[in-house]
């Protein structure tokens, strides 16, 4: 399997699992339709859809923007774990949803940085 193909599945898996999550605990989340949030709907939702289609094209750039984008994510999840984990009781949704984010951003650091520091093009299998 290509690293691009590889990397396209991480990042829609990082998609479902923000679904999953907005749909398991939808107060957890706040208010999805106030204006202030378009701009974490298109983080959570649109860059990686992006991504995967740029992927798709042969883009080789994609494969820094996925490592870039793992990397902020994968912050976001640390801290919402330590956040959780020291302000009072802790919930364990939140904890699990970022845990499964984290890993998932974290191999999404691995792959995307693999791939794109090979040599190889991306169109050659």
């Amino acid at each position: 399997m290509k690293v691009s193909t590889q990397v396209m599945a991480v990042l829609v898996a990082l998609v479902i699992v923000a679904a999953l999550s907005a749909w398991a605990a939808p107060g957890q989340t706040g208010d999805l339709r106030s204006s202030h949030s378009y701009g974490w709907l298109g983080f959570l939702y649109g860059v990686p859809l992006i991504l995967v289609g740029a992927l798709a094209s042969g883009q080789r750039w994609a494969l820094m923007a996925a490592v870039m984008y793992g990397t902020v994510g994968l912050a976001l999840d640390l801290s919402t774990v330590v956040q959780e984990l020291t302000q009072g009781p802790a919930h364990p949704a939140i904890l699990a949803a970022s845990g499964v984010t984290g890993l998932l951003n974290f191999l999404l650091i691995l792959l995307g940085g693999r791939g794109f520091l090979d040599a190889q093009r991306l169109s050659t299998p």
